[in-house]
């Protein structure tokens, strides 16, 4: 198992939109640990507590492939300290 880390999702709500981006870290080999949501002004935010299923899974790839997809708008990556192992 590799190193908690986070990341952050800005996207626009609609029909969809948290399960394409649950469904693609799931697809790229990562395991969710936590996740919070936020909405304000018509935007949303998600922030979810990732941990590689393997150490070939890169979080820095996982954001471009976010950023790729349909509503969103912002993507940023940080280490999770805090995240039960």
């Amino acid at each position: 198992m590799t190193d908690p880390q986070q990341i952050t999702v800005d996207f626009t709500p609609g029909e969809g939109a948290v399960g394409r981006i649950v469904g693609l870290v799931e697809r790229r080999g990562f395991e969710l640990r936590g996740l919070a949501m936020h909405d304000r002004d018509g935007r949303a935010s998600m922030t979810l507590d990732l941990i590689a299923r393997d150490t070939g899974r890169r979080l820095d790839v996982l954001d471009l492939q976010l950023r790729r997809l349909f509503g969103v708008h912002h993507v940023s990556t940080s280490p999770a300290t805090d995240i039960a192992q």
